[in-house]
């Protein structure tokens, strides 16, 4: 069984992993960031972005390892 991060369908820019280097992206700057502050950064780069790509962006994150969530805010895990 094999997994594909991104659709052969699938434009690369909607993909979850390129949205997720996206998010990345805004966290560098920053310690922490709001989801809605970082959903409205993405609108604004793309107007495509949809709320729930930025969520399953979000997760691939997280189940990576990557992020942490301390509700409302998200923090980029220091390695």
């Amino acid at each position: 069984m094999s997994i594909e991060l991104v659709s052969s369908e699938q434009e690369i820019q909607s993909s979850n992993v390129y949205v997720g280097y996206l998010i990345l992206q805004e966290l560098k700057g920053c310690e922490r960031l709001s989801i809605l502050d970082l959903h409205q950064l993405l609108k604004e780069k793309n107007p495509n972005f949809t709320y729930s790509g930025t969520l399953y962006a979000l997760i691939f994150l997280f189940i990576n390892n990557i992020i942490d969530f301390d509700e409302p805010y998200i923090y980029k895990i220091s390695i």
